[in-house]
C-alpha cells in the first residue's frame, strides 16, 4: 500500500493503496476542538495488507492506532473491514459506527456488541461530537451496492465519504488522486458491474441533495476523489446510468451479438496482425485482474458485463494502446466492417477516420 497521505479537506485525510487498476481508499478525519481536544475517526480501514502502512501513518498523524476513537464502516465487504479486529485490539477506546445491516455481518468477526453503535440510533442521522462540538451526518445509500450501505458527511470539511457509491476503477492517465473527465469511464464500469439498478443510484443522489450544505468533495472507497464542478456533473450522470438489472433486461441479446462480432474481429487480426492480436489479448487479460468488464479465456471473449457502447469503447481503447498509427488506420476500417456485419453501428470515434458512414451499416441495435 502506498504510504503518502493526502489532505482532501480540513483535517480529512486519504491513505491510498498502490494497486494499478482498483485503488482502495482509507480515510482519516481529525476533529479538533477550540482548546486542542481531538477525536479521531477511521473510515473503511481496509485489510491485513493495509495494516502496516496504516499503523505507521496513524503513528505520525495522531500518535498511533491507540488514539483512534471511532471507526466508520460504509458496509461489510472484507476489502473495507477485514482488519477491524486488529485495529480494535490496539485501539481500546474505539467504537464502530455502521448500519444495523452491516453490523449483522461484521459481528461474525467476533466483535463485542458493546463496541458497536448503529447509525440508526442517532436522531435524524446527525451526530454531535460532544468533545469537540463538530457535527457529522450519516446518509443511507441503500443497495449501493448493499442494503445497509451508508455514507458519511463531515460538515466542517464539506467532504462526503460515499463508500462504494461513486467509486471507480482506474481509467485516468497520469498520477494524482483527483478525478478528471477520464475518471468517468472507470466510475461507469464499476457501477455497471456492481450496482443493482438505476433507481438505487437515483435515491442515493437525492439523499445527497437533501444535505443542508452541498458537499465540495466526494471521497469514494475506490478510485479518484471528486471535487469542484465534477461533484455536480458526476452526480447528475450517475443518476441516469443504466446499471445492473436495468441494463441486463434489455441488453442480453445485444451483448451476445457484440461478443460474436468482437471475436470475429479477433480471429481476423490473428492472421493479419499476429503481434497486435497477442498484445490486445494480453491487454484485455490484464484489465481483468479485478472483476473484468470484458472477460477473456485463451484468445476468446467469453463474457461482457457492461453496456454494448461502453464495451466497444473499452475494446477499441485497448486496441489503440497496442497498435502503431499506420496499422491503426487499417484496423479502424476492419473493425467498423466487423461491427457492420452484425448490424452494429460504429461509434463516431471509429467512423470519422475510417470513411464508414451510418448509411453503410444495417439497422443498428445500439442507440
Amino acid at each position: 500500500m502506498a504510504s503518502e497521505l493526502h489532505e482532501i479537506g480540513k483535517e480529512f485525510y486519504l491513505l491510498r493503496s498502490g494497486e494499478k487498476f482498483l485503488h482502495r481508499n482509507i480515510y482519516i478525519k481529525r476533529f479538533v476542538g477550540t482548546h486542542g481536544e481531538s477525536v479521531n475517526m477511521l473510515m473503511d480501514p481496509g485489510t491485513a495488507v493495509d495494516y502496516p502502512v496504516l499503523s505507521k501513518t496513524l503513528k505520525e498523524l495522531i500518535g498511533g492506532i491507540k488514539n483512534v476513537h471511532a471507526i466508520f464502516l460504509s458496509h461489510q465487504d472484507p476489502d473495507v473491514s477485514s482488519n477491524i479486529m486488529a485495529i480494535l485490539a490496539s485501539a481500546p477506546k474505539a467504537v464502530i459506527l455502521a448500519s444495523e445491516d452491516t453490523w449483522r455481518l461484521i459481528s461474525m468477526y467476533g466483535i463485542p456488541e458493546k463496541r458497536f453503535k448503529s447509525v440508526e440510533s442517532f436522531k435524524f442521522d446527525v451526530l454531535r461530537i460532544k468533545k469537540t462540538g463538530h457535527y457529522i451526518q450519516f446518509i443511507p445509500a441503500k443497495y449501493c451496492h448493499f442494503v445497509g450501505a451508508t455514507m458519511f458527511y463531515d460538515f466542517e470539511s464539506k467532504v462526503i465519504f460515499t463508500g462504494d457509491f461513486l467509486g471507480g476503477v482506474d481509467t485516468r492517465e497520469g498520477s494524482g488522486i483527483y478525478a478528471d473527465e477520464e475518471s468517468w469511464e472507470g466510475i461507469s464500469l464499476f457501477h455497471q458491474i456492481y450496482m443493482p439498478s438505476k433507481k438505487a443510484l437515483q435515491i442515493a443522489v437525492d439523499k445527497i441533495g437533501l444535505l443542508s450544505k452541498t458537499p465540495e468533495v466526494i471521497a469514494p472507497q475506490h478510485g479518484d476523489v471528486i471535487k469542484g464542478e465534477l461533484v455536480y456533473d458526476f452526480l447528475s450522470r450517475i443518476a441516469s446510468l443504466d446499471v445492473g438489472l436495468d441494463a441486463a433486461e434489455w441488453e442480453e441479446d445485444k451483448l451476445s451479438t457484440l461478443m460474436v462480432a468482437l471475436n470475429g474481429f479477433l480471429d481476423m487480426i490473428k492472421n493479419l496482425y499476429p503481434d497486435i492480436h497477442q498484445g490486445l489479448i494480453s491487454s484485455l487479460s490484464k484489465s481483468q485482474e479485478f472483476t473484468p468488464s470484458i472477460r477473456v479465456s485463451g484468445d476468446t471473449i467469453v463474457q461482457i458485463k457492461i453496456l454494448p457502447q461502453d464495451a466497444i469503447y473499452h475494446f477499441w481503447k485497448e486496441l489503440v494502446n497496442v497498435s502503431d498509427e499506420d496499422t491503426l488506420s487499417e484496423l479502424r476500417g476492419l473493425f467498423a466492417s466487423s461491427l457492420s456485419n452484425f448490424g452494429i453501428e460504429s461509434p463516431d470515434f471509429i467512423i470519422k477516420e475510417s470513411g464508414t458512414t451510418e448509411n453503410d451499416s444495417e439497422e443498428s441495435f445500439i442507440a
